[in-house]
Formats: structure tokens, sequence, C-alpha cells
């Protein structure tokens, strides 16, 4: 074990939990003079995150020219016997939506469809609210519908028996954001209407094919069985829901997007950096965030995903040729998003550390979360950790369908941390209505309205007035 792993390790040694298991060799297939230092550094923290906070899954870096490092760790089974190696396929969660827009965009490109078509032409069985529906609500979640209520076996017709159900819209097609899964089955439809063929075979034969996605399928038949397919995923098949693939997969999707494979450079600029309804920063189309330099140029683009214990994170910083995908199947989120970061800060040359928040997972897991928290605290007073709001948020939205009431006290943590913060009071308020916990909620929500508007944050602002709302309608019924 190298000296920086050892020195994680000595901070979770009472983590006994975690099966520590890093037999699985790293991948390197390119070699390029300085690109070489990113190998130890990658594999410090590959290793570092298993140990610490029991990363299962597959690290891949590279450029546009090939593969500078891939590595599996961890196990591919519920029962931890089966080695992960880089053949084993993850559900990439919100990332799959990519493959429906895409495929959208290049059949406005051929001329068959336009985005100002109304969705009802295509799709005759949709009901009076959706007249006014475009394929460019579809594409950026303005349509007014909301999330697939799912369930293990769902299959497309499923959810079209839920579309079908919808007695109207939450809102005017194009006067608001709601991001869910019936827009992107809406989307499916109209590609098999417009194609003549089904959204499986056309996606897989003009998408993952066009990309040389070998290993990358989608599934539209529950009983569809394939071998490779890590442990934690959620059964399902529906169409432009459901697809699997390796990390190298998702390489070469991100290489085919910006290779002019598909469309120009321009083309899906312009669909990334078109201001979002969904806020700032957020793609126009379903390509995730992103991120320009001062002159306004796109710089970095990512998109993470979840499904339900499968998470991905696909990032790419067009001015240095950086590519880094992250798939994992170990149930903690957050961990992609650490690695990422500390990718990107060893490619620029600043110093790295290993985030502190895997110190308090491991610590809340030995010693529980109050002793834990406290600590932690005490630690960061200290200068020995620096507390990172993004960190702390990501890990309590982590926690929240399995440990509650350690969600809900590590949001108040980084409320505690970082009282000017709008996202930090907007965050805590979710999970606690969320937990249906209306009075604790009344006064985060009026503190974070108060921040926002003197920070004039407003789409922040806008998601806390419709919280106190629903805290104010609560109330109401709960009256005798």
């Amino acid at each position: 074990m190298n000296t920086l792993a050892k020195t994680c390790a000595m901070l979770v040694l009472s983590y006994a939990a975690i099966a520590c298991v890093h037999s699985q060799e790293p991948s390197v297939q390119v070699s390029q003079g300085k690109l070489l230092r990113y190998q130890p550094i990658v594999d410090d923290i590959v290793i570092a995150a298993n140990e610490a906070v029991g990363f299962s899954g597959t690290v891949l870096v590279a450029n546009s020219k090939g593969i500078i490092y891939q590595r599996s760790i961890g196990f591919a089974d519920k029962d931890q016997k089966v080695l992960l190696n880089s053949e084993y396929s993850f559900a990439p969660g919100s990332v799959i939506k990519e493959f429906s827009t895409v495929a959208l965009m290049l059949l406005k490109q051929q001329g068959k469809i336009r985005y100002s078509d109304k969705v009802i032409d295509y799709i005759s069985w949709l009901p009076d609210w959706a007249s006014a529906i475009t394929i460019e609500h579809l594409l950026t979640h303005t349509a007014g519908l909301g999330e697939i209520k799912f369930a293990t076996g769902m299959q497309t017709a499923d959810v079209i028996e839920q579309i079908k159900s919808v007695k109207k819209l939450k809102y005017l097609p194009g006067e608001g954001f709601s991001y869910g899964n019936l827009v992107v089955v809406l989307r499916a439809l109209i590609i098999e209407k417009t194609s003549g063929q089904s959204y499986k075979n056309y996606i897989e034969e003009n998408v993952f094919k066009a990309a040389g996605m070998k290993s990358a399928f989608a599934r539209d038949n529950i009983e569809d069985h394939q071998p490779l397919i890590a442990f934690g995923e959620k059964p399902l098949a529906i169409d432009g829901v459901t697809a699997y693939t390796t990390a190298l997969d998702l390489y070469l999707w991100e290489k085919a997007l910006w290779n002019n494979t598909f469309f120009t450079k321009q083309i899906l600029s312009a669909a990334i950096v078109k201001p979002s309804l969904g806020g700032e920063g957020r793609a126009y189309f379903d390509f995730g965030a992103y991120k320009s330099n001062s002159d306004g140029s796109l710089n970095q683009v990512w998109h993470p995903g979840t499904y339900p214990s499968h998470y991905a994170l696909k990032s790419i910083d067009l001015d240095k040729d950086l590519f880094i995908v992250l798939l994992s199947r170990d149930g903690r989120n957050s961990t992609l998003s650490e690695i990422r970061e500390y990718i990107i800060n060893a490619s620029e040359h600043k110093p790295v550390k290993f985030p502190s928040l895997w110190w308090l997972s491991a610590e809340m897991s030995s010693q529980g979360y109050k002793s834990a928290i406290k600590d932690y605290k005490s630690r960061v007073k200290s200068g020995e950790f620096i507390a990172k709001e993004s960190e702390l948020i990501g890990l309590g939205y982590g926690l929240n369908h399995k440990q509650e009431l350690a969600a809900l006290a590590i949001m108040a943590l980084s409320v505690e941390l970082f009282p000017q913060s709008a996202n930090a009071y907007d965050s805590y308020a979710e999970l606690l209505l969320m937990a249906k916990r209306y009075k604790q909620a009344k006064p985060i929500v009026k503190r974070g309205m108060a921040v926002a508007k003197k920070s004039n944050e407003q789409f922040i602002l806008g998601r806390l007035e419709k919280m106190q709302q629903q805290i104010v309608k609560h109330t109401q019924l709960a009256k005798p």
C-alpha cells in the first residue's frame, strides 16, 4: 500500500465493516510524458476511497487520444465474493437521458422533426393537457410533468398508463422546471414514431454503434438478464430510462459528443449553454451541468446519475482535454464527486488531500453520527479539516434514504458552518419536509429566504417560497 493510502487507512482502522479489496491492477493504455503522473495520483485516491468509504466501482481517466488510467476495485455482487472488473456494466442513471436527447437532435438535424413540433402530433392518445407541449419542452424538462412512480419490474407500458392518468400539468408548458422521467419516455415514443424502429433498436444502431459503445445496451424487456451487471440496479425495462454501459462505453460516448460524430461542437455547445429554467449552470438540454471561462467559452461539462444504488459521474474539461468517468455500486453517491474534484485539483497542480468527509463517514459508522459530528466540528475549528459545503450537502442527501436522523444532522451542520449560504438552508429544509418535520422546517425556510434575498439568489428563493407554501398548507390541514 502506498504512503497516502496508508495515511488515509490509519484514520479509519475502526471501520472494520468495509472490505478493502484492491487486487485489481490499474490498466494504463496510454503513456504520454507528463500524463504519467496521473497514474500514481489517481491510484492513491481509488485505493483510499475503497478503504475509507467502501468504494466499489470503476475509475477511468483519459484524453481525446486514449485512456490514461482505468481501474475497477471492490466487489460486483451483493455477497462480496466476485471481484469487480472493467467489463461489468452499470445503469448510469440520469446520464441515460443524454441518449434520447442526442437521438432527437439527430432527427432534427435530418429534418424529420422540429423542436417546435407539438408532442400530440406524434402521440395521438395524449390527453388534452398535452396540446401545448412541444419537443423542446420535453428536452428541457419544462413540459409541466413530474416523475415516474417507480416500482420494481416496471416496463414502458406501465409508465404510459401513468401518463394517461395525469389530470393536469404542474404548470403551463415553458413556464416552470420539473426534472423527471415522464418526459423522457415521451421522447422515446416520438423517436419510435419518427424512425419506424423500436427505441431499443434505434438507440443501439444509431447512437451506441456510432459512438463505438460495444457493451452498451438498452433494456426493453424485463426478462432480459445480462450476466455482467454490477449488483445494485433496479430491474426496470422502460424505453428512454433503462440502459447499461461500462466506463469505457461512457468515455467513448463523451468522445463522440465532442468529435463531431453526431453534430458539430457548436450545435452541442448551444444546447448546453442556453439559459435553463432549472437554474444557473444547468445545461439547457439534458447534458448535466457546465462551467464557462471568464470569456464565456465552455470549459467543463459534467453529468451525475443515480439508479438506485448505481452511481455515475462523467466529466470533461475541454481546455485540458481531460475526461473522467466514475461508476460505483456501493451506495455512496458523494464519493464520485469527491474523486472527481481530487483528480481535477491534481491536473491543476493544486495540493491534493483526501476528503475529510471520508473520515467523517467512517467515524459515523464506528461511533455514531452525534459523536462523529462533534469531533468533526472540533477538527474544523482547529484547522485540521477544511469543511466544504458541497461535500456536506452531498453526504446528507446520500444518507437520507437509509439514515434519516444522520442526514438531518449533517444538513444542520452545513447550515451551522455556512450560515450565509442559501443553498445550505434550501437543502436542509428540503430534507426536513421530506421527513414531514414541518414545524422544524419553518424557521429554516424563513432564514433561508432572508439569505437568498440578501444574496439575490432568485432560483433558490423561489424554491424556498414553495416550501413555505407547503408548510402553510400542512398547518391549515392539521388544524382541528
